[in-house]
């Protein structure tokens, strides 16, 4: 009896567990670049360690608004004229800085694949061979290979990433001919609660 209330009270703790450590490193990542720039500043002032767990936190809220808000008239600055000029110029200097070009192409690239309006990049659901022949594993379809590894093969290849279980965030990135990916009619979604949960949710 006891394992099942400490199984049912399992169920109900962690989910609500991991959802709170996400939204913390959400919150952490975004701003503690920023934020840490004001608490070197503000230690100085002895009130300030006293009361430093809620103003800083006070300070990462404050952060992640300020962003939000900074982002969309980020974007909206971007659709005037004068604005996009002002843009281009700004990408052209950052594309002509060694080793800071390299960093910014390379995630500009991977932004605007993933994000952008027409990407269809991590959208198709897949089941391809892995690890061995006789075993299929979920993956997500992500671009055509690189021109090199097509020449060299000979053949036209797609390139499929590959998740691991629980941890979607790491995995392998596979390259396939085509007539040997599967396309699955699954959502994302779906695909995502089958890894995560090692198997144990089924939908789609």
């Amino acid at each position: 009896m006891m394992k099942k209330y400490f199984l049912t009270g399992l169920v109900i703790l962690l989910p609500i567990t991991v959802t709170i450590a996400l939204v913390f490193f959400i919150i952490n990542f975004l701003t503690n670049p920023f934020v840490n720039i004001i608490d070197t500043f503000m230690e100085r002032y002895g009130w300030y360690q006293h009361f430093y767990g809620p103003i800083h936190f006070g300070f990462q809220i404050s952060m992640l608004f300020a962003l939000f808000f900074f982002t969309v008239l980020l974007g909206f600055l971007a659709r005037i004229v004068i604005f996009k000029s002002f843009l281009s110029v700004y990408d052209y200097v950052l594309h002509r800085i060694p080793v800071i070009r390299t960093v910014y192409k390379t995630s500009q690239q991977v932004i605007k694949t993933i994000f952008g309006p027409s990407s269809q990049s991590f959208k198709q659901v897949v089941m391809v061979k892995f690890p061995t022949e006789s075993t299929y594993s979920i993956g997500l379809l992500s671009s055509q290979a690189p021109q090199a590894c097509m020449k060299t093969t000979g053949s036209g290849l797609i390139t499929v990433f590959v998740p691991t279980t629980p941890n979607p965030t790491s995995g392998f990135l596979m390259m396939y001919r085509e007539e040997d990916v599967i396309y699955l009619d699954m959502k994302v979604e779906d695909a995502f609660k089958y890894i995560i949960s090692c198997g144990v949710i089924v939908e789609g």
